[in-house]
């Protein structure tokens, strides 16, 4: 009787045993079961820095992004116009925070695609209100002449905003495709919307310096400016590997050129307050950003976080050298030991 029971709990064991494999297998197959490999940047290190940014870049995209809609929909004379404006942007601010918390878990979120991607929202929302408004600019200067800024007709004018809601998301979403291959740093992505601001800048003031360009050709003011927005972000791209610096350089730079625009007006006004040139506070202008971008580079070339000439990465020959005896003193654990270390072998591995 004794070894029948054995045997029999043995068998019990056993059953026991095979209903917890199968249990974990059934469990394994479901919400237990490992999961797929994440792409990494190396070390197996899985490279989340930039979800902060993408979070808060997300939500004010989709703000911008509802709003357009809003007023793409909108009639102008219509009362409830700015309730579905400002609904518009609750919407999309919702939906920039749903999309990352639901996507952005799967895989890597780095700091310089991030950045490059605000960058292609930014560059295709406004290329897509202000390429139309161009075009609708000079419609409008070549039917009335003059005063086109301030004609209702463009002012109620939806077509501008619809298009450049749809350019933006579709300028975001493409950066997806070519992230990886891009492998762009903060720096680098961040110097490509700095080489749009500044393209603006300098394509705006060059159709300034035109005589009564606002009032009579303001076609030439919006359409130089995302030009050179453009060429600008194209430059910058070209020359990403000059400008593979740290981010806070290029906000420096950024500082830089709009103080200098600032001080070559203030120049051009103090040498002849009393007439007003266009064309030469253009110059001014221009020069002025030219030297403040000039001053802000060259001065804040210690603030990178590495240095151009630092030794490689890669492994060095190992080479013997004389021992030499070091103390060692490690915490591992929250357990403190001490001995001591034999350098035998110089190099890096």
């Amino acid at each position: 009787m004794h070894g029948k029971w054995r045997c029999s709990r043995r068998a019990g064991v056993a059953i026991t045993f095979a209903l917890g494999l199968w249990s974990s297998g059934a469990f394994a197959s479901t919400g237990f079961a490992p999961q797929a490999a994440r792409a990494t940047s190396g070390g197996g290190w899985v490279d989340r820095s930039g979800y902060p940014e993408l979070i808060y870049h997300s939500v004010s995209e989709g703000t911008a992004v509802g709003v357009e809609i809003g007023f793409a929909l909108a009639d102008f004379n219509d009362p409830a116009t700015a309730n579905r404006v400002v609904l518009g942007g609750a919407l999309g601010a919702a939906a920039g925070l749903a999309i990352p918390l639901l996507t952005a878990g799967s895989g890597e979120v780095r700091t310089g695609d991030v950045v490059f991607m605000g960058v292609a929202h930014t560059l295709g929302m406004f290329n897509g209100f202000f390429i139309p408004f161009t075009v609708q600019l000079a419609q409008c200067s070549a039917s009335i002449g003059s005063g086109c800024f301030l004609d209702p007709n463009l002012v109620s004018s939806r077509i501008d905003f619809g298009v450049s809601a749809a350019l933006s998301l579709g300028a975001g979403a493409a950066t997806m495709l070519v992230n990886r291959q891009l492998n762009l740093s903060p720096g680098q992505a961040e110097a490509i919307g700095a080489g749009a601001f500044w393209g603006a800048a300098v394509g705006f003031l060059v159709a300034f310096a035109v005589p009564d360009a606002i009032a009579n050709q303001p076609a030439l003011l919006t359409g130089l400016g995302i030009g050179g927005a453009d060429g600008g972000a194209l430059a910058a791209f070209l020359l990403r590997d000059f400008f593979d610096m740290d981010r806070s350089r290029i906000w420096f730079i950024d500082t830089g050129v709009v103080v200098g625009i600032g001080a070559g007006l203030a120049l051009a006004f103090f040498i002849s307050p009393g007439v007003f040139n266009s064309t030469a506070v253009s110059i001014a202008g221009i020069a002025g950003g030219a030297a403040g971008w000039a001053v802000a580079y060259f001065a804040t070339g210690g603030l990178d976080g590495f240095k151009q000439g630092a030794p490689s990465d890669r492994p060095a020959a190992a080479a013997l050298d004389a021992p030499t005896i070091h103390p060692l003193v490690s915490l591992a654990r929250g357990e403190r030991a001490s001995g001591i270390q034999i350098d035998l072998i110089q190099g890096r591995f």
